[in-house]
């Protein structure tokens, strides 16, 4: 063959010809390293395209995708790819500057996976090579004067099973003796895309630890044998390695190795300084946060989490970094704060502030959100894009302190409703709280068009039976399949997409995964969510509650039955503001990570990031600092990333220090004035139920069934869907138990598909158990680690009664057979 060279035949001398990434494999391959089958195509055959378009990269572009190839090469392309056995290939770029030190070249250039036939084999090729002209790529390369040489290496597909990266040394600890693995199911491309949540392994002397993720890629045996892969490569080239793998039907197999450029010199880890008092992790924040998140939400959350308690004890919260963990800390309430929250009681205050919300914040916020939506960031000079990020970090606190004050408002007015119904009714808590909320706030919105979008979708034979097949294929071609369709679709993403999910910057919005909600719809197809049938639904199990309500009320004094009407009003007044303000707060984050996201793409443009997503390693001061400057931020980011790594690897205790005691006197409470005596109760009745769910730790009979709390009453059987985060809203299907470790506003939108749901954490006042009520589905809540005991997939039992998680018998019965055959 005169252009192409078969990848057995390269060695890494050949890195000037064919790119570094080919040469690697090549060397490899030869030195005995499992590596895929195929062929390079030289950089040469490029320049030949290329003969006579200047310097101008449009010009390049424009002759790439439209100078015919040579009858040759078509030839010899089609006769490589017969010899592969026409199975599908994957076309990479091979940069010959990739992988030097100080630039790796890491994501510049383009590849394409499961290509078919030479045609779309040379439709690829042309890809790759136009991807040497982009406007980010020549950014990286300022300063280098020669021209773009990329050549391109064309392997058989791996039918992968798992797939990921391994670094054999701790890239940003630099710890030489401890080697990384990043594990997804499936293709690998999916976690250089942000597309899936990773499994990510620590191996050190040959232990595996898995450190994050779900744990579904790999066992630990497997992490250890990919961490040995990258030792033996890291061996033969005679330095750390950053390599690319893919496992098949128990065979592993080397895609990419590159040496770790940015290898920290200094190991040690950071100090962790405890500060008197008593903290307990943030249960809002489930991971370390990086660094430019951690700069704006630590300070936030410090100054509004004192308003958490403002009508019930009055004690204030402060946010605490320790270790790269958040951790509340509270001291005790003083003797005269019952005193204080009495008159404001007797004010009125905690149902002002609702009311407010709904006249004045709910509206004005919502407008500036869009304004600050509308606003074009990509057009703005970097004063002006700064200025907007200080803006919208601005906001989020102004925003963030109201939130707190609403959370502490209705604390107050659902916990004097419970405690008054205990009083007067002797009602426990979990039959009163059906009694709150319906389905009801603007919040709603997105639900419901989730539901409308069903709707169309099933009305479209086409439509629907290509989504049944093959949603991401789907969404490429929804405005051929059915425009009307694809408007109101991108739509919906426009009015409800524009959310982060929890108060995670580096979370992609709903926007951003437009695939994962067009999945969601595909759930809802055979029954779409019905929003006043759902009601409907509620109020048919609410009216006994009801009824049996007044028949207690009606044997109770005037002024108790007047004290109970009020103060149901005030808390279903207040139950829809529980996910209208949640579902505001992040429209409002989202509007920091837009912003984070063009600060961060302008600096890799500039060379001084190496990716965009690199800015949320850096404090924001910095980040903003930078437009104005020519400051390089690769040492800030790996500082940053050192950080972030080492608090996943080290997590705190739950708890730091000896919680703190009461005040030293406490009066008799029959000596305190009624309306003080009432505060008293409430705050009471509120630390009860926060506190009412069973210990953390699982009660199992060794099969997978599981012990917790009895959130919403109900049987079910389902088939359960173990979901961490939005990444795997998609996989949720009709009919499915949701499993999960807690959920937030943002999870409302599966819950018209669910039949049923289990939380490894929270109480009868948590997130989940109040929407799982409200859906009028099962579920057992603060089972300990159910997202670790059950296994996606299984045949669940669950009884949202009694408290108890099964697996089905006859499943159970296979099991216990497997393990004993």
């Amino acid at each position: 063959m005169a252009d192409l060279i078969q990848l057995a035949r390269l060695r890494f001398d050949d890195w000037d010809r064919v790119g570094r990434k080919a040469a690697v494999l090549g060397e490899a391959l030869h030195a005995g390293f499992r590596v895929p089958d195929g062929f390079a195509v030289p950089w040469q055959v490029l320049a030949d395209v290329l003969d006579g378009a200047g310097d101008d990269p449009r010009a390049a572009v424009q002759r790439i995708r439209t100078a015919p190839l040579s009858s040759a090469l078509r030839k010899e392309l089609s006769a490589a790819l017969d010899a592969l056995g026409g199975v599908p290939v994957a076309v990479r770029s091979s940069g010959v500057e990739e992988d030097l030190a100080g630039r790796s070249f890491a994501g510049q250039y383009d590849s394409v996976l499961k290509v078919v036939g030479v045609d779309a084999v040379i439709k690829a090729l042309r890809q790759c090579w136009a991807s040497a002209f982009s406007d980010h790529l020549a950014a990286y390369r300022s300063g280098v004067d020669t021209p773009a040489q990329v050549g391109v290496l064309i392997q058989a597909m791996v039918p992968a099973t798992a797939a990921g990266v391994a670094f054999s040394a701790n890239p940003v600890t630099g710890d030489r003796d401890e080697t990384l693995v990043s594990a997804v199911t499936g293709l690998g491309d999916r976690l250089m895309a942000g597309e899936s949540d990773a499994d990510e392994w620590s191996v050190r002397d040959g232990t595996a630890r898995l450190v994050s993720g779900p744990g579904k890629a790999l066992t630990a045996a497997q992490a250890g044998e990919v961490a040995q892969l990258a030792d033996r490569v890291a061996e033969q080239f005679g330095t750390p390695q950053d390599v690319e793998w893919a496992c098949s039907d128990g065979t592993l197999w080397l895609l990419q190795a590159r040496p770790i450029t940015t290898l920290a010199d200094d190991p040690a880890p950071p100090a962790v300084e405890v500060p008197p008092g008593f903290h307990v992790r943030d249960p809002r924040s489930p991971a370390p946060r990086p660094r430019l998140e951690s700069t704006v939400y630590l300070p936030v959350l410090s100054a509004s989490a004192r308003r958490l308690f403002a009508f019930t004890t009055k004690v204030a919260l402060t946010a605490t970094d320790i270790g790269g963990w958040v951790y509340l800390n509270s001291g005790p309430a003083d003797a005269g704060s019952m005193r204080r929250i009495a008159e404001q009681v007797a004010e009125g205050e905690p149902l002002a502030l609702v009311e407010r919300w709904e006249s004045e914040w709910k509206p004005a916020y919502a407008v500036r959100i869009g304004q600050l939506r509308q606003r074009d960031i990509r057009a703005l000079p970097e004063p002006a894009l700064a200025a907007h990020t200080e803006e919208a970090a601005a906001f989020f606190a102004e925003f963030h302190d109201v939130y707190f004050r609403l959370a502490g408002a209705a604390m107050f007015l659902s916990a004097r409703l419970g405690m008054l119904a205990h009083q007067y009714l002797d009602w426990p808590p979990g039959d009163l709280l059906p009694l709150r909320g319906g389905l009801a706030g603007a919040h709603m919105g997105a639900v419901i068009g989730l539901g409308d979008l069903a709707r169309q979708a099933a009305a479209d034979p086409v439509l629907r039976a290509e989504l049944e097949r093959d949603t991401a294929g789907a969404l490429e071609r929804l405005h051929s399949l059915n425009p009307h369709f694809a408007e109101a679709f991108e739509t919906y993403l426009d009015e409800h997409g524009h959310r982060s999910p929890g108060f995670d910057l580096t979370e992609p919005t709903f926007a951003e995964r437009p695939a994962v909600v067009l999945a969601m719809v595909t759930a809802q197809l055979d029954e779409h969510f019905d929003p006043e049938e759902r009601r409907a639904a509620l109020a048919r199990r609410v009216h006994p509650l009801r009824a049996e309500l007044e028949r207690r009320l009606a044997s109770r004094p005037a002024t108790e039955r007047q004290a109970f009407a009020a103060a149901l009003a005030a808390a279903e007044l207040s139950a829809p503001i529980r996910d209208e303000k949640s579902h505001l707060a992040v429209s409002a984050w989202a509007l920091l990570r837009y912003a984070a996201l063009e600060i961060g793409g302008r600096l890799a443009a500039a060379g001084r990031l190496d990716r965009q997503e690199d800015v949320f390693h850096v404090p924001l001061d910095q980040a903003l600092a930078a437009l104005g400057n020519s400051a390089d931020l690769h040492q800030e980011v790996r500082l940053g990333r050192a950080r972030h790594q080492w608090a996943l690897a080290h997590p705190g205790p739950r708890f730091y220090g000896t919680p703190t005691a009461g005040p030293a006197q406490d009066p008799d409470p029959s000596e305190l004035p009624a309306d003080v005596r009432h505060v008293r109760d409430v705050a009471s009745w509120t630390t009860r139920q926060m506190q009412m769910a069973p210990p953390q730790t699982p009660q199992t009979d060794g099969l997978g069934g599981l012990g917790g709390l009895g959130a919403s009453a109900g049987r079910t059987t389902g088939l359960a869907r173990i979901v961490r985060g939005p990444g795997d809203f998609g996989r949720v299907r009709k009919g499915d138990v949701l499993v999960c470790p807690e959920t937030t506003a943002q999870w409302a939108v599966l819950f018209p598909s669910l039949a049923g749901l289990v939380a490894d954490g929270g109480s009868l006042l948590s997130h989940p158990a109040i929407l799982a009520r409200e859906y009028g589905i099962p579920a057992v809540v603060a089972t300990g680690n159910a997202t670790a005991v059950l296994r996606d997939g299984d045949l669940v039992e669950v009884d949202g009664t009694a408290g108890t998680v099964r697996l089905n018998a006859s499943l159970t019965a296979r099991r216990t057979e497997q393990r004993h055959g």
